[in-house]
């Protein structure tokens, strides 16, 4: 079954301003004007060029090989085995399915129709961001997989803080899941983080009009300069879930990030 689309929100993204701790800066390798997609005005390592046409659009990749999309590189998404339930889908590759993105909208969002903080917009920003989907190849209706990966390259404190940003507003928006979509319940089953990175897991139930409802397992981290999701949903699955730890997960999606982007 299809899900509940969400048309993107036109507001300009304001930027925070103030001093946010982050990972070590000298670590990240993204100083290089090939790298950079940056964010607040100035910092020419953190201020994009804007597009012929007026609108942002994502910046050609500079990566090479398999999975590699528009400044994330196929080592930053999560391996198919670090994915729950992978013992029962064997999930399909991540990094060989993810597209280049322009304003990503999280799977909590299409889900929730929550409405994302103007300040927090992403459609007149130009920086690396993909999603990928992959599904059991059986039918929509059985649990679906999406990782989504939006990362603030740059020396500043500029794209630390636009990161810290959209991680807390996506995390305000998750839990009010319950006001924007009738019915919808939010169970937070785990929040952690350490220094400057953040993390949360919750589990989301939306009933459906027909009958039935929506399941969603819904993983958000900040992670150095990056905030990504991993998001598993079904509203009738073949198999009941299961999955580790919430921190086994999460480490699985966070450690590829620090790994590829180099700035935890």
């Amino acid at each position: 079954m299809s899900r509940t689309t969400l048309v993107a929100a036109s507001a300009a993204l304001l930027v925070v301003l103030g001093t946010l701790t982050a990972c070590d800066p000298s670590a990240d390798p993204a100083a290089s004007a090939s790298s950079a997609a940056p964010a607040p005005a100035g910092s020419a390592a953190d201020s994009p060029a804007a597009a012929p046409s007026g609108k942002a659009v994502p910046a050609p990749s500079q990566n090479t090989g398999a999975g590699a999309t528009d400044g994330v590189p196929a080592s930053a998404w999560t391996a198919s085995n670090g994915v729950p339930m992978a013992a029962q889908y064997h999930w399909g590759s991540l990094a060989a399915a993810a597209k280049a993105v322009s304003n990503p909208k999280f799977e909590f969002e299409q889900l929730c129709l929550t409405p994302r903080d103007p300040s927090n917009d992403l459609a007149d920003w130009k920086g690396p961001a993909a999603q990928a989907t992959v599904n059991s190849g059986r039918n929509v209706a059985d649990w679906q997989v999406q990782q989504t990966i939006v990362h603030f390259p740059g020396t500043s404190s500029g794209g630390a803080q636009m990161a810290h940003a959209l991680f807390r507003g996506l995390a305000d928006e998750l839990n009010a899941c319950g006001k924007s979509a009738k019915g919808a319940t939010v169970k937070v089953t785990s929040t952690g983080g350490d220094a400057g990175n953040s993390d949360l897991a919750a589990t989301v139930t939306v009933p459906e009009s027909g009958g039935g409802s929506y399941t969603l397992h819904q993983y958000l981290s900040l992670t150095g300069r990056t905030v990504t999701e991993l998001a598993l949903w079904s509203d009738h699955p073949t198999h009941p879930w299961s999955a580790p730890a919430d921190t086994a997960v999460l480490k699985s999606l966070e450690a590829p990030l620090c790994s590829a982007f180099k700035d935890c």
